[in-house]
Formats: structure tokens, C-alpha cells, sequence
């Protein structure tokens, strides 16, 4: 494992399988230096902030892989991580993500811990096209439209904006809308919805 595939900027625990106190902390170069030296392995756990609970290190490090993988148009990596997560959680046989998008929506708090909004994210997959809208109280809002009942993935423009609204166009003749995605994210989307959308006709025929 190099450190490439690490999470920049993360301090890390680890739990060693057999044991019951935690370890750390640790920078990633401590860890890559831990595992190089057989002190710690791929199977015994791991964990930081951002996640919700102790997972095996070869599969964090393989999931925060692919979630970086997301980022590449600026979006908030945190609502990304969040997106994937929950998707993951709830995937059909064979599904995989594409791509994630994210409201450009600066997050009101009272502290720094405390967040009043949040924005919505966009997950496009080969079964499907999903929307996760975080709640103040409460579950997290999904909404998932699957392939075949959608038309097509549309983008939504306004002179002089540095976003715009992303349409998902149903069969029904209902238009899904997501305002506030940033234009690099928004071509994106309706560059990677038509190639979907085209390849899922393709082979149902």
C-alpha cells in the first residue's frame, strides 16, 4: 500500500486484530511506515473523524480511493464521502458509481461542529440516477430514478452564473430539478448522463 493511496491531511487509529485498545495516533506517512514494517496489517482496523466506525484497513483505504476519485471538479469532499457511503450502502448487484456532484451551498453553523445545511449531491450509476438531500432532523432524503425511466440528463444555464440546474427528465414527462451545481460539474453530468443513458439502451435491446 503507498501513500498515494492514502487520505491527504488525516490522522488515523488503528486497532490490531486480537487486541482492545486502540493505537495512535497516527499521520499517514507513520502508517505507511507501520505497515511497511509488519507492525500493522491490512486486516486490522481503522479509523478517522470522518468515519462512523471502525472498518478493515484494506477496505477504507480502497473506498477513500475511489471517493477521491470524485473531487476533481471541486466538489465538497466531505458530502462526497457522505454521498458514496450511503449509496454504497444501499447498491444493487452489479452497480457502480460514475459520478457525484454537489450544490455549490455554503454550509451555515453555529460552531464549527455544528452544521445547520447542507447541499444536495447528484450520483450518477449504471443503474441509476440518485439525489441525497440532508436533513436538519432526521434521515437523509433519497430519491432515486432508475435507468429506465429516464429520458435524459440535462443541463439548465443562466447568463453570467457560476452555477446552474441540473434536469433529470422522466418518461412520465416530470423534470427533477437541482439548482446551484457548479458549470465544470453540471457538464459533467450531462456529458456522462447521455453516454449512460445511451449505453443502458444499447444493451436492453
Amino acid at each position: 500500500m503507498s501513500s498515494t493511496e492514502l487520505p491527504e491531511h488525516q490522522i488515523f487509529h488503528i486497532l490490531r486484530n486480537g487486541e482492545q485498545e486502540p493505537i495512535g495516533p497516527f499521520s499517514q506517512n507513520e502508517l505507511v511506515h507501520l505497515l511497511n514494517e509488519n507492525q500493522i496489517r491490512p486486516s486490522d482496523f481503522v479509523y478517522y473523524p470522518e468515519m462512523k466506525g471502525w472498518k478493515p484497513m484494506s477496505q477504507v483505504f480502497d473506498l477513500h480511493q475511489k471517493v477521491s476519485n470524485f473531487g476533481d471538479e471541486g466538489q465538497d469532499p466531505h458530502i462526497v464521502s457522505e454521498s458514496f457511503n450511503y449509496l454504497v450502502a444501499r447498491d444493487e448487484p452489479g452497480e457502480e458509481i460514475y459520478y457525484i456532484a454537489v450544490q455549490e451551498l455554503p454550509a451555515l453553523s453555529l460552531t464549527a461542529a455544528v452544521r445547520l445545511s447542507a447541499p444536495k449531491s447528484v450520483l450518477l450509476t449504471n443503474c441509476r440516477f440518485c439525489i441525497l438531500n440532508p436533513k436538519l432532523m432526521g434521515d437523509i432524503e433519497f430519491k432515486e430514478y432508475p435507468l429506465e425511466q429516464i429520458v435524459n440528463g440535462i443541463k439548465k444555464l443562466k447568463p453570467g452564473k457560476t452555477t446552474g440546474i441540473f434536469n433529470i427528465v422522466l418518461k412520465n414527462g416530470d423534470w427533477i430539478e437541482v439548482d446551484k451545481i457548479p458549470l465544470d460539474q453540471l457538464d459533467r453530468l450531462e456529458e456522462l448522463s447521455a453516454e449512460i443513458l445511451e449505453y443502458y439502451r444499447h444493451n436492453k435491446t
